[in-house]
């Protein structure tokens, strides 16, 4: 459970499963305007890990993690839909921040904590027991190539 914790305290996740679930056609609100906030955000973290001189292995790994989770969705709904970033999607989007919100609140969980954390751990040594589950799949994947 504590796992899963982890993966939903960060926004990036709900946004890719937002893509998910366009793509499969689940829901009909287009993410791709908050995708690319969210890459946004991740250049800037980006540039903030390599001025803190975070190993290349992380730095690496952060930024192919987010090519899978940003990038790809990214160049998926601008090439293959309609760029769209009309009210429904934008209020849906809103929504979405809004259970997330709601979501972290009962779970007592600070999202700017969780954010750090993992920033930190990207600059640091990496402790095992605050890594995502999506930067320990990234080792696993890594050790076996």
């Amino acid at each position: 459970m504590n796992n899963f914790i982890k993966l939903i305290s960060f926004i990036s996740y709900w946004i890719f499963a937002w893509f998910l679930l366009f793509i499969f056609k689940v829901v009909k609100a287009n993410p791709l305007f908050y995708l690319i906030l969210s890459l946004i955000y991740i250049i800037r973290q980006v540039y903030y890990l390599y001025l803190n001189k975070s190993s290349k292995y992380n730095l690496i790994k952060y930024i192919i993690i987010n090519v899978f989770i940003k990038i790809i969705p990214i160049y998926i709904l601008i090439f293959y839909y309609p760029i769209s970033f009309n009210y429904y999607d934008i209020s849906f989007g809103l929504f979405l921040i809004l259970i997330y919100g709601i979501t972290m609140t009962i779970l007592n969980i600070n999202p700017i904590n969780s954010y750090n954390n993992i920033i930190n751990n990207y600059i640091k040594n990496n402790n095992e027991n605050d890594k995502t589950e999506v930067s320990k799949l990234y080792d696993y994947i890594y050790k076996l190539i």
